[in-house]
C-alpha cells in the first residue's frame, strides 16, 4: 500500500507539473474591454470588433472576450467569424448556455444544411462527461480526490480496528479510482482546448477540391459558417472533413478554431 501510495504521488505530480502552464486564464485589459462594450452598446459595432481583436492581439484572452466578439460579428452579419468567436468562447467554458445558446442562433443562419452524421454512443457519453468542467476543474478535482485519498490511508495506516481499516481500504480503493477517472478527464479536456483540428469556414464561399491542387475537380462548395474538421495539411491545402463525412481540400477561406 505505501508503494501504491508513492506511485500515485509520482504520478500526479508528473501530470500537474507537465500540464500546469499548458493551459493559463490571461487577465483581461479592463479599460480596452470596456471600452469595446460600450462601442457594441451604442452600436459601433465595427469599432468594437477592432477593439477586442486589439486585446487578442495583445495576447490577452478569455471566454468572455471571445463571447462578445462573437456577439460583434453576429451583429456585422459575419456569420462565420461569429460561430469561430462563439466556438472559442465554448472551449474555455464548456458549460456556458449563454454561449450555447448564441452559437445555436448563430449556426442557424448557416446556408449549408448537413446532416450530421451519428456518433458511437460512448464518444457522446465521453464528450459529455469530460465537457462538465473546464481543465482547471478537473485538475482542481484532482487535487480535492487526493486530499481525500491522503486522509483516507492515513486511517487504514494508523487504525487499529479491523472493520475500521477495512472501510478505509475499501474507500481509498474508490477514490483512487476516481483520482485515475478525473486525472483522464482533465488530460482529455485540456486536449480539447489545445486542439487544432478544428475550423471555421469564414469565406462567404469555399470551393472544396478532390486533391491539393487548383486545378483538381471541385468536388462540393462550403459557404460561411460550416465547421470542418482538418484531417491533412500539405503546404497551404488543408485535407478536411465535413460533418456528414464528406472529403476534400481546401487552400483558404477558413479559420482554425
Amino acid at each position: 500500500m505505501h508503494n501504491l501510495l508513492k506511485t500515485t504521488i509520482f504520478i500526479l505530480a508528473t501530470f500537474f507539473t507537465s500540464n500546469a502552464g499548458a493551459v493559463s486564464t490571461i487577465g483581461l485589459k479592463e479599460s480596452s474591454f470596456g471600452d469595446g462594450n460600450k462601442a457594441y452598446e451604442e452600436g459601433n459595432y465595427q469599432q468594437a470588433a477592432e477593439i477586442f481583436n486589439q486585446i487578442l492581439a495583445d495576447g490577452y484572452s478569455s471566454w468572455e472576450l471571445y463571447y462578445n466578439l462573437g456577439n460583434t460579428y453576429y451583429r456585422l452579419d459575419e456569420i462565420g467569424q461569429s460561430i469561430l468567436n462563439y466556438r472559442r468562447a465554448l472551449r474555455l467554458a464548456p458549460n456556458n448556455k449563454l454561449i450555447k445558446d448564441n452559437l445555436s442562433l448563430a449556426r442557424s443562419k448557416c446556408s449549408d444544411n448537413i446532416e450530421q452524421l451519428p456518433q458511437p454512443l460512448l464518444k457522446q457519453w465521453t464528450r459529455a462527461v469530460v465537457s462538465i468542467m473546464t481543465p482547471k476543474g478537473w485538475r482542481v478535482a484532482v487535487l480535492i480526490i487526493v486530499f481525500l485519498l491522503s486522509g483516507a490511508l492515513s486511517f487504514f495506516f494508523i487504525a487499529h480496528n479491523y472493520q475500521l481499516r477495512k472501510t478505509m481500504f475499501i474507500v481509498s480503493t474508490l477514490l483512487l479510482i476516481l483520482t485515475f477517472f478525473s486525472a483522464v478527464n482533465a488530460a482529455i479536456s485540456l486536449k480539447n482546448v489545445t486542439n487544432r483540428s478544428e475550423a471555421v469556414i469564414t469565406a462567404p464561399m469555399t470551393v472544396v477540391k478532390s486533391s491539393p491542387d487548383a486545378k483538381s475537380v471541385d468536388k462540393f462548395i462550403l459557404h460561411e459558417g460550416t465547421e470542418i474538421t482538418i484531417d491533412d495539411t500539405q503546404d497551404e491545402w488543408w485535407q478536411i472533413t465535413i460533418a456528414d463525412g464528406k472529403t476534400g481540400w481546401i487552400a483558404s477561406g477558413a479559420e482554425r478554431i
